[in-house]
């Protein structure tokens, strides 16, 4: 009775867990609702899914060693925020270039596949890390110490709450946008992918404050 009840336990924390941290719209979430609204649900969804694989990466490499990397190497985790900046300029750059020199169905044959945006935009954030670095230190770290079932079960049910937490936006944004069918979705993905853009500069500038205070 006790395992069926931690076992149920692991189930409804681990989903509330998932849709939780799915919750604050960072770039990966912007994107795919830009997808959604511009070339369709599925489109959308799979952006989705490749920030969701992402993620996993994460918990996964977190849990083989690079916590101790990134929290006792400030030097590290400085080059990470850089670094991450300047590929989330890069990339929105180069799509708002493409919009400006391509039509809109030649802008969709050289886009990036969806997926890889997806994964890229959300391995590149560096709040990702921090956001596992803190789950695995307290909540996931609690599930490991209960038993081996129930830490898998959560783990696979914050997979879950992700992914129908991903699954609800894109839809809602599918529908909100069906609703309004005069809006412009084109001018809705050039403001989301500027405001991608000036969230990487900001991962920039704050990356080499923290490489300068972590040297001097």
């Amino acid at each position: 009775m006790g395992t069926l009840f931690n076992i149920i336990k692991a189930l409804i924390s681990g989903f509330t867990t998932g849709i939780l941290i799915s919750l604050p719209l960072g770039p990966a979430a912007i994107e795919s609702v830009n997808h959604t609204i511009s070339k369709g649900f599925k489109n959308g969804f799979i952006v989705s899914l490749g920030a969701i694989s992402a993620d996993m990466t994460y918990l996964f490499l977190i849990n083989c060693g690079l916590a101790k990397l990134l929290q006792y190497n400030k030097v590290t985790e400085g080059i990470f925020w850089i670094i991450s900046g300047f590929i989330l300029v890069i990339m929105q750059y180069n799509d708002l270039k493409k919009l400006g020199d391509y039509s809109e169905s030649n802008s969709q044959k050289y886009a990036t596949h969806p997926f890889l945006s997806g994964f890229v935009l959300t391995f590149t954030n560096p709040m990702t890390p921090t956001l596992w670095l803190g789950l695995s230190g307290t909540v996931i770290n609690l599930w490991k110490n209960e038993s081996i079932i129930a830490y898998h079960i959560f783990l696979l049910a914050i997979l879950i709450g992700m992914i129908f937490w991903f699954a609800t936006l894109n839809y809602m944004a599918y529908k909100g946008f069906n609703i309004f069918k005069n809006s412009n979705p084109k001018k809705a993905s050039i403001y989301m992918k500027w405001f991608i853009l000036f969230l990487g500069i900001a991962f920039v500038v704050f990356g080499l404050i923290k490489l300068i205070y972590s040297i001097f």
